[in-house]
């Protein structure tokens, strides 16, 4: 059963759409883990079949779980400051007012530590999010262009936040989604 955000509720049409997921996954440490993320029904079978390549290749994750555990309350800075992998979370695209796609569950990020959202101006970062992250290639559970899970998930359709350039204002190395 998907929780509502009592402080951003959303629409039923969406929530009609959003299924609980649990999947497997390998911690930095190498144990197994079982955890419980939420998307939209329609992108089922490539964020299942992503996490099973993950487990697969043993790519490790920090923990993985719902936006809307009670230690999180949907808040995405808490969220990736705990490096939580998650999909939907009812919420704008920072700095604007315009919905995510994570608020449709068409969108999940991964290690948002290993993967830090890059915020650009001018050309020059100005930020990285979280607080603390950075961004190195060849660290365990980092995403590149050529890793194998973003040529996965990219060849299904997906766009991955690390393509994106700096003129945008953003790269987004932990981000992946899918338009409708």
């Amino acid at each position: 059963m998907v929780k509502i955000n009592p402080n951003n509720p959303f629409p039923p049409e969406i929530l009609s759409q959003i299924i609980p997921m649990e999947v497997k996954y390998f911690d930095f440490d190498g144990n197994e883990k079982t955890g419980s993320i939420e998307i939209n029904k329609t992108v089922l079978t490539d964020v299942t079949d992503f996490f099973a390549l993950a487990y697969k290749l043993k790519f490790p994750i920090n923990r993985v779980s719902k936006s809307s555990d009670p230690e999180f309350t949907w808040d995405d800075n808490i969220i990736m400051t705990a490096n939580i992998s998650t999909a939907f979370n009812y919420r704008k695209i920072a700095g604007s007012d315009k919905l995510s796609l994570h608020a449709n569950g068409l969108a999940f990020d991964i290690n948002p530590i290993q993967n830090p959202y890059l915020k650009y101006k001018n050309g020059q970062i100005v930020a990285f999010d979280p607080n603390g992250s950075r961004y190195d290639p060849i660290s365990p559970g980092t995403l590149t262009s050529d890793h194998p899970l973003v040529q996965f998930i990219t060849s299904r359709g997906w766009e991955w936040g690390g393509n994106w350039l700096p003129e945008s204002g953003r790269i987004d190395y932990q981000h992946f989604q899918k338009s409708k």
